[in-house]
């Protein structure tokens, strides 16, 4: 009897030191800072071998920027900065949090179609004629939007190469938080008159204006109102070749074929 109670206490002792200690780590995946739309959800990419907790730290305790839940989802309910603390019981790590009015299309003017679908995933519909290729994503709302800010983007190759971007933002959301993006992130350059006829809202012709980026002035936006019967703002997007010679009146109107309602 005392020989077979000394093996099960071998054994016990044996089992016990071969059993795996769990990992204390916390391994973050995700990006820092995250981005997350308006009105949207981002889970945040994070795994532990513990149970994670998860505290959204809203730097204006009169704003809510953001929520998390107790799963690591992280909601945007205001356009502004914010951050998320997560913690395994050992291990903590606090990320900023960027609650973005729209989700901005890609910069890399002149890449293949294959690149626009890496990055947004499979466009909602697409369409060629002629040279020109067109990729539209909607449609990730119930609402159909693109997003809450958002009602469309549209994505124009010519030849297989990336060269504008349309967003058709929604009008109720231009004052102040488009006219903060624009602030934030471009410098006024210049206005086109009279540069597309809005036959469902004015009846009159609209006029558009040209923003530099500040962090690149090849890349402009274009912003003119009453883009269609829903009463949206269009922001386009291009790359302006200086070594053209081209003017960007001519690199904005030249690049596309257009309907006849833009007045050029």
């Amino acid at each position: 009897m005392k020989k077979a109670l000394f093996l099960i206490a071998i054994l016990a002792v044996l089992f016990t030191s071969c059993k795996k200690d769990k990992s204390k780590s916390l391994n973050y995946t995700d990006s820092n800072p995250i981005h997350v739309e308006l009105l949207g959800n981002h889970q945040i990419g994070v795994s532990s071998e513990y149970d994670i907790t998860y505290k959204a730290i809203n730097e204006d305790p009169d704003v809510e920027v953001i929520t998390v839940s107790g799963s690591g989802n992280i909601h945007g309910f205001n356009v502004g900065t914010a951050k998320v603390k997560m913690s395994n019981g050992y291990n903590e790590k606090t990320v900023d949090v960027c609650v973005d009015l729209f989700r901005e299309p890609s910069y890399e003017f002149g890449c293949a179609p294959k690149r626009i679908r890496d990055i947004f995933g499979k466009p909602t519909n697409s369409s060629a004629n002629d040279s020109i290729l067109v990729y539209q994503y909607t449609n990730k709302t119930p609402q159909g939007f693109y997003s809450a800010a958002c009602f469309q983007m549209l994505f124009f190759f010519k030849y297989m190469e990336y060269v504008e971007a349309d967003l058709y933002i929604r009008n109720d959301y231009v004052y102040p938080l488009l006219d903060n993006y624009l602030d934030e992130n471009f410098e006024y350059f210049f206005t086109i008159p009279n540069y597309y006829y809005d036959d469902n809202i004015t009846n009159d012709s609209v006029d558009a204006i040209i923003y530099k980026a500040k962090f690149d002035e090849n890349i402009r936006c274009g912003k003119f109102e009453h883009s269609n019967e829903y009463d949206d703002v269009c922001l386009f997007y291009y790359y302006h070749e200086p070594e053209t010679g081209k003017n960007d009146l001519d690199k904005s109107l030249n690049n596309l074929p257009r309907s006849s309602k833009f007045l050029y």
